[in-house]
């Protein structure tokens, strides 16, 4: 039994890396697919999601996560929440993107 403290929300870390072996396929799938570009901020993020330090998220906040945490410390399924891990981007390129397109995010 381990004496470690479980991750909140979760009773496992939640690590967000593409295993190694399919790296090389997601960087070719992903040079097809609109670039969006991210601040140091952001790219800090991806490292937090990748080490699993944002347990539970699954990536960036969606609206009512925000919503959630912004209003209530909470996110969309009830978990207290009380910071925003979202991706900026400004109208114009926000509009260019659909509810659920993929992107890729690039560090510029």
């Amino acid at each position: 039994m381990s004496k470690l403290v479980p991750p909140h929300g979760s009773d496992d870390l939640k690590p967000l890396l593409i295993p190694e072996v399919e790296r090389a396929d997601e960087m070719k799938r992903a040079g097809g697919l609109k670039k969006v570009p991210m601040t140091s901020k952001e790219t800090s993020d991806i490292l937090m999601f990748a080490m699993g330090a944002y347990t539970p998220l699954d990536g960036f906040m969606n609206e009512a996560d925000w919503r959630g945490c912004c209003g209530d410390m909470k996110l969309a399924s009830g978990l207290f929440w009380p910071i925003p891990i979202t991706l900026s981007a400004d109208s114009d390129l926000a509009d260019s993107i659909s509810d659920g397109e993929e992107v890729a995010l690039v560090d510029e």
